[in-house]
């Protein structure tokens, strides 16, 4: 099943030695379900500084996939208490980066619901800091025909 829907997404980054920073995103974007998983998809805008990139949270279980494909890749993995190691491409050279999920709570299903991940992130092996997600989403209203 695959359904329009309307994303807010809230992120809020605590960096070492520096105050915390929250950017919300409200987006149009596409929720599909199917096999156990949700997957919710939405391109990036200026706002976000990641112009012509697509960025899809991948809801299995316990387990979250974050990833970016266009200008920006990038693919992050998130279970509870399990580091993850990835490159960072950021289109001009990339970064070692690892992961480590903190939190992860979700009740989206097909009429919506609340995505949370929390996690610690380690940039070439130095500790940078953690990340919060917070994505809400809501089915989009659909326009009956007269």
């Amino acid at each position: 099943m695959e359904q329009d829907v309307l994303l807010t997404i809230t992120g809020v980054q605590r960096m070492r030695d520096e105050p915390p920073e929250t950017t919300k995103l409200v987006t149009e974007g596409v929720m599909r379900c199917e096999d156990g998983a949700v997957e919710l998809s939405y391109e990036e805008t200026v706002l976000t500084g990641l112009t012509g990139t697509r960025t899809t949270f991948r809801i299995e279980g316990a387990r979250v996939i974050l990833s970016r494909a266009g200008a920006l890749e990038s693919r992050m993995v998130f279970a509870v208490g399990q580091e993850d190691h990835s490159l960072y491409d950021i289109g001009f050279g990339a970064l070692m980066i690892a992961v480590r999920a903190e939190k992860i709570r979700s009740d989206v299903g097909e009429n919506g619901g609340t995505l949370e991940v929390c996690y610690a992130i380690s940039i070439e092996e130095e500790t940078a800091g953690t990340i919060e997600y917070r994505v809400e989403v809501r089915p989009k209203e659909r326009k009956h025909a007269v």
